[in-house]
């Protein structure tokens, strides 16, 4: 009875859930730009002000290295004893690009034929405003849900660049949590409760400067020692996982829905394998000098049951045998693979809720992420933490951004489902 009252009550109230995201897409903050820290602030201003209307206290800490804000709305429900949620979602988006290559203004935030339009609107801006609108109606009807423990909402600044400005203070537990939902983009069904590791590292191999038009008889061309790199490092798909045991249930609901539902059944083997992905190089000085140096930057996902060392290691053995003297150094902390069990009462409440509103016509069950997100920081602190929300997938960090309407209000009902069955 308590989950149908504040469901109808998302669907009563709908419009302003959607102003709401119409809104917080206005806004560029895109990361990286220039004036990236001036929109942070603005949209985290936005989401301060909504919430403090709500009856939420507000908390920000303030990033000195890099000036971010993240922001922690805290409402305290009914003021019984209980567990503490967390709702949590990340600000910042990446860059439109070019902007001849979308046929509507990436920052309009208009609604059309039924999407919400813009560049956040999957990733995740649809989410967050319905965590934030459903924080507040969780506020609103406490006392009529009998909701014990309290609500705490989390908005973060900088997940695009990894999430370093709030994973700073949640390790200093001055963001503390028994359990965290993030509003990340998911399939309808399918929660995400555990993730590979972010593995980044950079490769400076050194070469010998010299003129151009005598290459290959003088100098030693950096670059070209750089191309024998990228080559070997692809061995790092040769490596695979042997997951830990608890984690084999989830590992083959995984596998059944990359092999069935994805429309690509080779993505299931990145469960147990790294990827690999050179994703920048930058060599030379001039096309008739032999380049002195060459800067490879690399993005793995380590597999669960294998340890980001392992596979560091292993890459700077490959590129020792063709391009000796190189430096490989991680971009960012080591962190492991991390997980949350679906018998953890926030995965089982949100798999209740997505069941309540859904229904049971196909098959309802949690997997896990070939990519990361700010869940690892969570996680690596005792909290547990699920991944879900309204996105549509093959658009996320491309042009012509969008999102169902339809999708964010279901995905606000399922949190409001979620929500009232784990405060319970």
């Amino acid at each position: 009875m308590r989950g149908i009252m504040i469901r109808q009550l998302v669907k009563e109230r709908q419009q302003e859930l959607i102003e709401l995201a119409t809104k917080l897409i206005r806004i560029p903050s895109e990361n990286p730009s220039n004036e990236f820290t001036k929109y942070s602030r603005e949209v985290g201003q936005h989401i301060s002000e909504y919430l403090n209307v709500k009856g939420f206290s507000i908390s920000e800490y303030n990033d000195k290295e890099s000036g971010l804000v993240t922001l922690v709305g805290d409402a305290q429900l009914t003021g019984a004893p209980g567990k503490r949620l967390l709702f949590c979602g990340h600000t910042d988006v990446v860059p439109a690009g070019d902007r001849t290559h979308w046929s509507f203004d990436p920052f309009s935030g208009e609604v059309k034929d039924g999407m919400l339009l813009g560049r956040g609107a999957s990733d995740m801006k649809g989410g967050l405003a319905a965590l934030i609108f459903v924080a507040g109606l969780l506020q609103e009807l406490a006392p009529k849900l009998n909701l014990r423990g309290n609500l705490g909402v989390v908005a973060v600044p900088d997940e695009e660049t990894g999430g370093n400005a709030a994973a700073k203070f949640i390790d200093q537990g001055m963001i503390q949590g028994d359990a965290c939902l993030i509003g990340e983009p998911s399939y309808p069904r399918n929660p995400d409760v555990g993730e590979k590791a972010s593995l980044w590292f950079r490769v400076t191999i050194p070469g010998q400067p010299g003129h151009g038009s005598q290459q290959p008889v003088t100098g030693i061309s950096a670059i070209r020692r750089g191309a024998l790199v990228v080559e070997a490092l692809a061995k790092l798909w040769n490596l695979r996982a042997t997951p830990p045991a608890e984690l084999v249930p989830l590992l083959n609901k995984s596998e059944f829905f990359f092999t069935n539902r994805t429309g690509e059944p080779s993505l299931s083997q990145l469960l147990y394998r790294p990827s690999y992905n050179p994703g920048l190089i930058i060599g030379g000085t001039k096309v008739n000098v032999v380049a002195e140096k060459c800067v490879i930057e690399v993005d793995t996902r380590v597999p669960f049951g294998m340890k980001p060392e392992f596979v560091l290691n292993t890459a700077r053995r490959l590129i020792e045998q063709v391009a000796p003297g190189s430096i490989v150094e991680p971009m960012g902390s080591l962190l492991d693979p991390n997980w949350t069990l679906e018998t953890r009462p926030i995965v089982q409440a949100l798999e209740r809720g997505i069941r309540r509103v859904l229904g049971n016509e196909e098959p309802i069950f949690s997997k896990l992420l070939l990519a990361s997100s700010d869940a690892r920081h969570f996680r690596r602190n005792g909290i547990d933490t699920v991944l879900y929300g309204p996105g549509l997938q093959q658009t996320i960090h491309g042009f012509d951004e969008r999102v169902s309407v339809q999708n964010i209000i279901e995905s606000a009902e399922i949190y409001a489902a979620t929500a009232v069955k784990y405060l319970k």
